[in-house]
């Protein structure tokens, strides 16, 4: 409490603009953390509900905001950049930034930004992001739970060897002129994402809450042709007069060799196809199809496609453990948090039907953590109890 108290003086001789140097290096180191802070929502918080709250015209806004900046660039920014590094001056910028902004929904009124709302947020326990974890089916219905099962070989088959890596992958090797046969399926739950290398060589990331069937070999066909259910980014390895097909409900994908993201969940509207790299060619049961360019997306919606140009990295920002919140729409998002940390979202009455988010973070965060995040709209808020999220105003 001491602490937080002496922090507290800081920022109320910051919003003074009478901080000296050291006091100015002091308050942005203590908000130098990748979390929410709490101290410094209170803090805000506080002045927000001051009974003698400011009415100040906005030309005495900037006026105040100018001093703030000339002051942190003088004291801090400027001192930092003679003596760091370009990645740690920025994130001591951004501090100082975001100081700046808060100050800005100080002065400029609490009616007309009120940022934090009525409601508050509970959160009776917390929920550690999810990781690798697939079960592997073979083709004779045996079930393998890929999470408890050693490095190494999984199980024998006459020419086909199927191990896991050191680093969690599933692999297929096929024995020289063996040719194995039937299908297998590897399943994620939800809170699981796991990594699948095709007998061909295509390697196949599974997102939580899928499932890939293929077969075990495709020596001897003339087509490779795999079935996936929720999402997988693939790398699909190039065989002349050999093409790859993904079918995905009632789309088929035809590849020759690329990089490419489908999205394919039951419980989403649309199917998306992302392509980062090479061409595919999209089509659905009623004869339509499409070729996708490097930078497009393709969305199967009632039978319709439709194209258009894409952030390819919003669309796979799971495959580098990211959540975009910018990426979808406000309720795609609470789903795909749903599948990651296996949990139920309810929407009270007073949630918001669509909210306009920004910024990334990171998916190996707690559940607790990216909602905290979302929270900092002010628009939204959420109460956790064991797996079950309800999303309030």
């Amino acid at each position: 409490m001491k602490n937080f108290n002496h922090i507290t003086k800081l920022y109320q001789k910051y919003l003074n603009n009478a901080c000296n140097p050291q006091e100015l290096q002091e308050l942005l180191h203590h908000f130098e953390d990748d979390e929410p802070n709490a101290e410094l929502v209170q803090m805000i918080r506080t002045e927000l509900e001051k009974d003698d709250e400011r009415d100040v015209a906005l030309p005495q806004v900037q006026a105040i905001l100018s001093k703030l900046d000339e002051s942190m660039q003088v004291n801090v920014i400027n001192p930092i950049a003679k003596r760091r590094s370009f990645f740690t001056t920025s994130m001591r910028y951004w501090s100082a930034a975001a100081l700046l902004f808060l100050s800005l929904l100080l002065y400029y009124g609490k009616e007309r930004l009120n940022i934090f709302g009525t409601y508050t947020s509970t959160y009776k326990n917390d929920i550690p992001a999810g990781g690798d974890k697939a079960y592997l089916t073979l083709a004779d219905g045996k079930r393998i739970a890929l999470t408890d099962s050693m490095i190494g070989t999984i199980t024998p088959a006459p020419g086909l060897r199927i191990s896991k890596t050191a680093k969690g992958q599933l692999r297929y090797e096929l024995a020289k002129g063996a040719s194995g046969k039937g299908y297998n399926t590897i399943t994620t739950p939800k809170g699981g994402k796991y990594e699948v290398i095709l007998a061909d060589g295509t390697h196949v990331y599974l997102n939580a809450a899928s499932s890939l069937r293929f077969p075990t070999s495709f020596t001897g066909v003339a087509e490779r042709r795999v079935t996936l259910t929720g999402e997988g980014y693939f790398e699909v390895s190039h065989r002349d007069g050999q093409p790859f097909y993904v079918q995905s409900g009632k789309q088929l994908l035809r590849v020759l060799g690329t990089h490419f993201n489908l999205k394919a969940y039951p419980d989403e509207q649309s199917v998306k196809t992302t392509l980062l790299q090479g061409s595919v060619e999209v089509s659905n049961s009623e004869g339509s199809n499409a070729v996708l360019k490097p930078g497009q997306q393709s969305q199967l919606d009632q039978g319709k496609l439709k194209l258009a140009e894409v952030d390819v990295m919003a669309a796979t920002d799971w495959q580098r453990a990211e959540i975009n919140l910018k990426a979808e729409d406000f309720q795609s998002t609470m789903r795909k948090i749903a599948r990651w940390y296996d949990v139920e979202i309810v929407f009270d009455e007073t949630a918001p039907g669509d909210l306009t988010l920004g910024g990334l973070v990171s998916r190996d965060k707690s559940l607790v953590a990216v909602l905290k995040v979302m929270e900092l709209t002010g628009k939204v808020h959420f109460k956790v109890e064991g797996r079950r999220v309800t999303v309030m105003r």
